[in-house]
């Protein structure tokens, strides 16, 4: 009986499929490869038929970047027949490579479907300002951050930043400050009204002997303004290369292994400080090497033991909060990059709570 029960729901069911409506879409992706940079709108169109037997109401259509604007028939959409969803935004708006999601709601069968409208944005010659948006003193630049990325320790890596000159009047583009580990060439010097230049940039990564995050400046020079308002910032993530190590090197490489990676040091009055312990231990097989460690925050400092720990040995990594100036709920990040290839940064937290004094 159970098994008759079960195969009449099975068709009951199955009959119900099949008479449902059904959204097809032509395509679900669109790929806008040099879209040029403008500042009116541009409209992408998905088409989409409902190829089931019962009509369909598409009750939201949510892009996921807030600059979008989806507009589509609020009407049911008979079967057999086919609507329009329409996208709608201002290129100047998104990154140079975007990727974004468009999510669509429906009592279809399938009720929930994602759209994507992806591609990059390149320079329009009849508005060439409008991918650039950093004004400095008249000499305009996508973006005042130039991020490398992850650059590996021994590595020397380049990037091209482009500029444009918006004053009426030919400007010479020089260097006041960089830093020794960063090179910067510009071409040409003298750039002239509504014209583009660039700025070459060189990463010597080995001269910095530095790991982790990385935050320096860049300081222009425009003619012979000698101010240091004309910053650039220049990030980078220096770490180790591990792809070129053996299997046996990977076998017998060290292994980083803590107690505990958060602390909760309870509370505090403010101005007083809390210590937290923190153990490491190396499971693995080689010498475990502290490349450094960094706090999140100047009220907490970082001390340690040895930075070189010996197979199955065990050092402390102590972070003492400072609760000076400090006042309700606190959490502070610690970052410890080693040598082990597997987990080269570790990230401890402490929280707690500092009250004023009463």
């Amino acid at each position: 009986m159970k098994l008759i029960l079960l195969l009449l729901f099975s068709l009951f069911t199955g009959h119900l499929f099949a008479q449902s409506g059904i959204l097809t879409f032509e395509k679900k992706e669109i790929h806008l490869a040099g879209l040029k940079a403008d500042d009116t709108p541009t409209t992408v169109t998905f088409h989409v038929k409902n190829t089931g037997q019962q009509p369909v109401l598409i009750s939201k259509v949510i892009p996921m970047f807030p600059r979008m604007h989806a507009d589509w028939d609020k009407t049911p959409i008979l079967p057999q027949k086919s609507t329009e969803i329409r996208i709608s935004f201002t290129s100047q708006d998104l990154p140079e490579q975007f990727n974004y999601i468009i999510n669509v709601n429906s009592n279809a069968q399938n009720p929930r479907e994602q759209l994507r409208v992806s591609g990059n944005i390149i320079d329009n010659p009849e508005k060439p300002e409008l991918l650039y948006k950093t004004d400095l003193s008249g000499v305009k630049f996508k973006t005042n951050n130039i991020s490398f990325g992850k650059i590996f320790i021994q590595e020397i890596a380049k990037d091209t930043v482009y500029f444009y000159n918006t004053r009426e009047k030919a400007v010479t583009v020089s260097t006041r400050y960089t830093p020794s580990h960063i090179k910067a060439d510009v071409y040409p010097q003298t750039v002239q009204p509504g014209e583009k230049g660039m700025l070459i940039l060189t990463y010597d990564a080995i001269a910095k002997n530095d790991y982790g995050y990385i935050f320096d400046s860049v300081i222009l020079k425009f003619d012979d303004d000698n101010s240091y308002n004309n910053r650039l910032t220049v990030t980078a993530n220096i770490t180790e290369d591990f792809s070129k190590l053996s299997k046996k090197e990977l076998e017998n490489a060290p292994i980083v292994y803590f107690d505990k990676t958060s602390i909760e040091f309870g509370d505090l009055t403010q101005g007083e400080k809390a210590n937290c312990d923190f153990t490491l231990e190396n499971h693995g097989k080689t010498a475990l090497i502290i490349r450094k460690t960094k706090a999140s925050c100047g009220c907490t400092a970082v001390t340690m033991g040895e930075n070189t720990i010996a197979p199955g040995q065990k050092t402390v990594i102590r972070a003492t909060f400072n609760s000076a100036g400090k006042s309700g709920r606190q959490y502070k990040s610690i970052t410890v990059i080693t040598n082990d290839p597997k987990n080269p940064e570790s990230h401890l937290t402490i929280s707690g709570n500092v009250k004023t004094k009463s």
